[in-house]
């Protein structure tokens, strides 16, 4: 069988958005190479200001033409924020598309003692390493974006022993799986895409999270929310995040977190006035290129 490729170079901190948009379009998934050598042994991440290649594959077939209309359209889209360039089309068989799609997600440091290792991948961890091991099939996330790397850093620094979190949007699941090895006592994940439910149902299972983590296609409000919690995970949007600014603030125990993200930086102030509405108080903000990543308190 024969696949088309197609690829595209953009800067950072557009890789998950057309990540999203192959993986929806492109049924062979969509995969993010990243440019220049660096080490994640040595604690290296990628260089901040290189660009990334992201990639999806289609099958040769009658709807083939369909499938990459539609992905040239949401590109032009994302092109009125960023210009970017024109789309390289391959053709390839089906062994070397096998080996593309994984060849470029390699180990890497999120944080001083938080690795995240595609499930293919061999990793020698060091002493105090925690390893989330990951496939992200067709779901959001892998480490690479900013908005995921600064939540990750975020939630190491915050979480405490024994809590209870939930993450909305959770994607591949990245997030509620990093904070269980973290030491929380349970997550619920919640997505509104059947595939991100069935990506992070089979990443629990590879990294024996077990029982802890709970998950169910939806959003908050949700049936199997049981507050209150210390800590909300929210790598969305900044829509998002104005919209269920209150409803995140009553889900949360007095002096609980809320760690938000997915927010542009042109949208940060009207988000944290959204927040600030609600009840929250700032207690950090790291920013990373074009987007904002905000660690908020519910006040005692």
């Amino acid at each position: 069988m024969q696949w088309l490729e197609l690829s595209i170079e953009a800067p950072r901190e557009y890789a998950e958005p057309l990540s999203t948009i192959f993986a929806r379009y492109g049924t062979g998934g969509s995969v993010i190479e990243e440019t220049g050598g660096y080490n994640p042994d040595e604690g290296d991440g990628p260089p901040p200001n290189a660009p990334v290649t992201v990639k999806t594959y289609i099958p040769v077939d009658g709807a083939t033409a369909s499938s990459k209309n539609n992905i040239e359209v949401a590109v032009r889209l994302v092109a009125l924020l960023h210009p970017l360039p024109r789309l390289n089309e391959k053709i390839i068989e089906e062994q070397d598309w096998e080996n593309s799609w994984k060849a470029h997600f390699r180990p890497l440091r999120v944080a001083p003692h938080l690795v995240i290792k595609p499930s293919w991948h061999f990793y020698e961890p060091k002493k105090d390493d925690i390893v989330v091991e990951l496939d992200p099939g067709l779901a959001f996330g892998t480490g690479y974006h900013p908005t995921t790397r600064a939540c990750l850093r975020a939630l190491q620094s915050t979480i405490h022993p024994n809590d209870r979190i939930i993450d909305v949007g959770t994607g591949s699941g990245i997030l509620a799986i990093s904070a269980l090895k973290l030491g929380a006592r349970a997550v619920l994940a919640l997505d509104m895409d059947p595939q991100a439910v069935k990506a992070t149902r089979s990443n629990g299972r590879r990294n024996s999270v077990g029982k802890a983590l709970q998950v169910r296609r939806g959003t908050l409000p949700n049936s199997h929310c049981n507050p209150p919690y210390e800590l909300v995970l929210a790598n969305i949007s900044a829509t998002t995040v104005v919209n269920m600014a209150k409803v995140f603030y009553e889900v949360l125990c007095d002096g609980g977190h809320l760690i938000a993200s997915g927010i542009v930086q042109d949208r940060s102030a009207e988000v944290l006035y959204a927040l600030a509405q609600s009840g929250f108080t700032l207690v950090r903000r790291i920013d990373d290129g074009l987007w904002v990543t905000l660690l908020l308190c519910k006040p005692s």
